[in-house]
């Protein structure tokens, strides 16, 4: 792919084994790696020939978030090494470039009604002293990234998977780098004066990016997160200076609710031929195949999200 289709470059990847939520370990490579541009009309890739050169320094090449219109085979033997496929997941998005009524339109009449039900009643309930604040300056970043690790300490994504914003002063430092730039959106939801739920923004020219969302479970019967995404829609639409807002590849009941249009992506990678390369992959695939396997034993038998909201709590206690 064409250095101009990259909206970035990294140089590690790291593979991890899991099942669900729980990481045993994880194996890291340096990679010749690029990110897709965010385009739902943009580029498919169809051919490994679109992928960046191993170079002699490396292993792996890839390009992560490529446009697909089609599931791909996990794994593909070529002459330039082992292809491996991962992600493949669809990409939900809300495109900005109209009002908060009109998208709000997009849902049915009782999801609207749900939607504006859960903020009245965080609002109206005495004594909850509610408050929604959004951050975007450089002054702002300290105060806002104070906040949220506040609420991040006692998530689930914090105590399974490092999932969470970052603690680190280097996210701190970057932080502020993309405020000097007005590439950062934070919102924060204070409930009886203390933060209960955070939204993290970051963006890349007119494409916000679904960064960080987390909240106290605590409130969890309140539905804090769900109720600040919204405030957060209902400024972004306003403010209307972003055009798209990109969930991300991969799905989730907040995604599927939130976002209005979709398309397919993929985490494409290449790996030299050797040894090494190839077992670290085939174990992995075997891991991935046993993750979700499991997850539709679960979902069999009715019990996927009993057993992760009580994973979850387990966390968070």
């Amino acid at each position: 792919m064409r250095e101009s289709d990259a909206r970035s470059a990294t140089k590690r990847l790291q593979l991890r084994y899991s099942l669900g939520d729980f990481c045993f370990f994880r194996v890291s490579y340096s990679a010749c790696l690029e990110r897709a541009l965010f385009e739902p009309k943009g580029a498919i890739l169809e051919t490994a020939q679109m992928l960046p050169v191993i170079n002699a320094e490396t292993d792996v090449s890839g390009l992560l978030g490529a446009r697909i219109v089609r599931r791909l085979p996990l794994l593909r033997f070529t002459r330039q090494g082992l292809l491996y496929c991962l992600n493949q997941a669809i990409n939900y998005y809300i495109d900005l470039n109209c009002s908060f009524p009109d998208y709000l339109s997009g849902f049915s009449s009782k999801t609207r009604s749900t939607l504006k039900r859960k903020v009245r009643k965080l609002f109206d309930v005495e004594g909850a002293n509610t408050q929604f604040v959004t951050f975007c300056g450089p002054a702002s970043t300290g105060e806002f990234h104070r906040l949220a690790r506040e609420v991040a300490v006692k998530t689930y994504q914090e105590k399974l998977f490092d999932g969470a914003i970052p603690a680190t002063e280097e996210f701190a430092a970057k932080l502020k780098t993309l405020a000097e730039t007005d590439s950062f959106r934070g919102f924060i939801l204070s409930i009886k004066g203390a933060p209960a739920a955070y939204l993290y923004l970051p963006a890349e020219g007119d494409i916000l990016i679904y960064g960080h969302l987390g909240y106290d479970p605590a409130y969890g019967d309140w539905s804090p997160g769900t109720v600040l995404l919204y405030l957060a829609l209902e400024r972004l639409f306003a403010e209307g200076k972003f055009r798209y807002f990109d969930f991300t590849h991969g799905e989730s009941q907040t995604k599927r609710l939130f976002g209005r249009e979709s398309f397919l992506r993929a985490d494409v990678y290449l790996f030299r031929w050797r040894a090494r390369n190839i077992a670290t992959v085939l174990l992995h695939a075997a891991v991935d195949k046993a993750s979700t396997l499991l997850g539709r034993c679960l979902d069999a038998l009715r019990i996927r999200s009993t057993v992760r909201r009580l994973i979850r709590r387990a966390a968070s206690s």
